[in-house]
């Protein structure tokens, strides 16, 4: 390596081949020798797998064959003592522990060759998570048919019942770590983290894995593939003890997949294999990183390519994504003023105004809009809060169009029906919110209103006001105590934050606008289309500092409804006023190597 300095004050490295993006990637491994889905592993990594059990639809159901993974190839092993699947595995591949599924709630505990029996759950279930090492594990959830909370310890000969319940009962669960720091998600996609004496919820995910599989310990995770009801999942993410951030895709969406926890050295080698993509397969997938001693990009990074002659820079703005939109499954009624929430795989657009006000909901699962219950009243120009398609939150807006009545009626979604709940204090129209739906915040509305209620699941209660009253606002975040707001009634380009008792004046919008949407959270948001003289396709990128303007929608227009996740990567835009449309928009974000013209 060459360093040609006091080049306008900077060092150019001169390399004969471009660094690496220390990020992890998937590659194919060795294949299964049986096709199968819903199995029971454990191990913990690339090198290190048993797999037991399974299901496998051309035979009979359950399974009983074993494998064991050398990072190669998988071999056949002893089988299991009763066939299952749906059960859950934890431990290494020479001293593993598989327990629940269907059918019973038998135990077997591998020695590195054989399997034995052992003593039964105290609760039978299936569809749990399995953590730890033999002989100190946890068995987390799962369905008995029902879901439930229940946590049992496992201590080398006995289950015992743990005082240390999940907050909300689980089933498909998938989650990682060990017995005193773990952490999980399922169905519904609330996600909990362990202590070792308490479980508390943390942000979700910004795609459901259920029925996936994860890695890693509580500060360094992996969580990867599953089943968003419907849609098979290739997304991958990274839990780094705050935020979620979405990396590399397995290279087919697979559910009920097998995995290996790497509890020792985080989420930088994993297993993924087996599963159904929907029919079952015998694919393997391995993740890994760089090794250590690769030559790592990091932002503002330059350097001269000698082998291609070329100048290259590597990285944007810190927090701001590099992304592209793209269109996505049109919703089945075109409309404007409607509430959105969920994510960009997962999310749910609701009421609105086509030549009248409308209670019609829809579900999006990825690729299209599916019509499911209606709302009790419909509206339009409504507030909404919610981070997944299965429980979210609508609240005020306009019941009477063109007179304009404004209502405080408050519904609740729990991904199948709406039900009527306490109103907010003050009738609106015009407002935003964001949260979830048990701890939201509704915030501004027509006309030109300060007004602030925090929803804590039960009731609304006023709270601070806004700095500047306005209405048509956009709104990001993903609880109750911590969100941003901006643009609105004017156009103004107003940033406010806040921090669950007090909001702050922040850096301005660069292009002020009102009836715009918002997406992310306090530290991470998208604002997006709106409305100056015309309908605008201007997106903005918040990093917790400043507004950068990154893609445009490829249609501009205001009153739309968007996703509700957490982070700035990814998001979804849908409807609107131009006039009311029923166009889809997806955002993604990628970092990327960019090169420099020299000659």
């Amino acid at each position: 390596m060459t360093t040609l300095k006091n080049l306008k004050g900077t060092a150019i490295q001169f390399l004969d081949a471009d660094p690496v993006v220390y990020a992890g990637s998937w590659s194919s491994g060795g294949s299964l020798n049986t096709a199968r889905t819903a199995l029971q592993s454990s191990g913990t990594g690339t090198d290190n797998a048993i797999v037991g059990g399974g299901y496998n639809a051309s035979s009979s159901p359950s399974r009983v064959q074993s494998e064991q993974y050398n990072g190669t190839a998988w071999t056949e092993t002893n089988n299991i003592n009763n066939s299952r699947m749906f059960g859950s595995g934890a431990g290494t591949a020479t001293a593993a522990i598989i327990s629940g599924g269907d059918p019973g709630g038998y135990t077997e505990t591998w020695d590195g060759s054989s399997w034995s029996e052992v003593a039964e759950m105290n609760t039978a279930r299936n569809q749990q998570q399995n953590i730890g090492t033999v002989p100190s594990a946890l068995a987390i959830g799962g369905g008995n048919p029902s879901a439930v909370t229940n946590v049992e310890s496992w201590n080398g000969s006995a289950w015992t019942e743990t005082a240390t319940d999940l907050n909300t009962a689980k089933k498909y669960v998938v989650g990682t770590g060990i017995v005193t720091a773990c952490l999980v998600t399922g169905t519904p996609a609330t996600t909990e983290q362990f202590n070792g004496s308490s479980w508390t919820e943390i942000a979700e995910s910004n795609t459901d894995h259920r029925s996936g599989a994860a890695s890693g310990i509580v500060t360094d995770a992996l969580f990867y593939g599953g089943d968003n009801g419907p849609g098979y999942v290739s997304k991958t993410e990274t839990w780094n003890g705050s935020a979620w951030t979405e990396v590399s895709d397995l290279a087919t969406g697979t559910s009920y997949l097998g995995g290996t926890q790497d509890s020792s050295s985080g989420n930088t080698n994993s297993l993924a294999f087996g599963g159904g993509t929907p029919s079952q397969t015998t694919a393997t997938e391995e993740w890994s990183f760089p090794p250590p001693t690769a030559s790592a990009l990091q932002e503002g990074d330059m350097w001269f390519n000698s082998t291609s002659s070329t100048l290259k820079g590597y990285g944007t703005a810190a927090g701001i994504p590099v992304g592209t939109w793209a269109s996505g499954g049109s919703l089945n009624t075109a409309r404007r003023g409607l509430g959105g929430a969920g994510i960009q795989t997962a999310g749910l657009g609701f009421a609105g105004y086509s030549t009248t006000v409308l209670a019609i909901t829809e579900s999006y699962n990825g690729t299209s809009w599916t019509e499911v219950n209606d709302l009790n009243t419909a509206r339009q120009i409504l507030g909404s809060a919610g981070t997944v398609n299965t429980a979210s939150l609508g609240f005020g807006g306009d019941i009477n169009p063109p007179v304009g009545t404004a209502t405080a009626n408050t519904e609740l979604w729990n991904g199948s029906s709406w039900t009527e709940v306490n109103n907010l204090n003050t009738a609106r129209k015009n407002l935003k919110g964001f949260g979830t739906s048990s701890a939201a915040i509704a915030a501004a509305g027509e006309p030109n209103s300060a007004l602030v209620e925090n929803w804590d699941g039960t009731s609304w209660t006023e709270t601070t006001e806004i700095n500047t009253g306005r209405q048509s606002i956009g709104a990001a975040g993903i609880s109750n105590t911590a969100g941003i707001i901006f643009g609105g009634g004017g156009p103004e380009g107003e940033t406010e934050t806040w921090n669950g008792s007090s909001w702050t004046e922040v850096s301005d919008l660069n292009t002020g606008r009102r009836s715009l949407s918002g997406s992310g959270d306090s530290s991470n948001a998208l604002a997006m289309g709106g409305i100056t003289t015309t309908d605008q396709a201007v997106v903005e990128a918040w990093n917790g500092s400043s507004w950068t303007e990154i893609a445009d929608l490829a249609t501009g227009r205001g009153d739309a409804g968007s996703s509700h996740g957490a982070g700035n990567t990814t998001a979804l835009f849908f409807g609107g006023d131009n006039p009311p449309i029923a166009n889809t928009e997806e955002f993604t974000a990628s970092a990327a190597v960019t090169t420099v013209t020299t000659s």
